[in-house]
């Protein structure tokens, strides 16, 4: 009797394995350009793999450009995120529910430097980025940054973006206009906004490029 009993109730698991098999995460965008070498380390996983253009993207994956490298990536919300060489970018908070009128991301920067161009138009959206020393809050932009660990250095191309220091015991944030820039050490609020000469925010665009 017992045996039969265990035997149904394998025969359960069995039957509700196959009618309800793992949801697979949603992907959240997809490389829509890269030149050189770029690799993602996926959630839950311990090496890394090459990153291929149309690739799909997930919540919770780190991304790494090696030298010489750049890499395009183009999100479900129309966000675009360029990334110049030797750049780790971590996905580590990504809801996008249009029905729900909610648009919520947060993206890390480790080191290197990046290009972030979006339009956020829903009701309650916010979208972060941090680096070691900085936290850059947007509605809808484009804006360059250059993280090291000692400094972040960040220019508006278009519309506006806040900056403060990321320990929240050091008051202070700035709005960046177009063409302004502001540099945030880890010890310290955000300079005050200046305007940057063509030749520096050029220089910017260009290491941010995607050819």
């Amino acid at each position: 009797m017992y045996g039969r009993i265990a035997s149904l109730g394998l025969l359960l698991i069995v039957l509700w394995s196959t009618a309800s098999p793992a949801q697979a995460p949603a992907s959240i965008g997809t490389v829509d350009a890269l030149v050189g070498d770029c690799t993602v380390v996926r959630f839950g996983e311990s090496g890394g793999r090459a990153l291929a253009v149309g690739a799909a993207l997930y919540e919770g994956d780190r991304i790494r450009t090696e030298a010489g490298a750049r890499l395009r990536l183009a999100f479900v919300d129309g966000t675009v995120v360029q990334l110049g060489e030797s750049t780790d970018l971590a996905l580590d908070w990504f809801l996008h529910a249009p029905d729900a009128g909610t648009q919520n991301v947060l993206l890390r920067v480790s080191s290197g430097i990046f290009r972030v161009i979006l339009e956020l138009v829903l009701p309650r959206a916010a979208f972060e980025v941090q680096t070691t020393t900085a936290v850059a809050s947007v509605r809808g932009t484009d804006w360059i940054a250059e993280a090291t660990p000692e400094a972040t250095a960040i220019v508006a191309l278009e519309g506006q973006v806040a900056i403060r220091n990321i320990e929240p015991a050091l008051p202070g944030e700035v709005v960046l206009g177009p063409g302004e820039g502001t540099t945030v050490t880890a010890d310290a609020p955000p300079t005050a906004p200046t305007v940057w000469g063509d030749a520096r925010r050029n220089q910017f665009i260009e290491r941010t490029t995607v050819p």
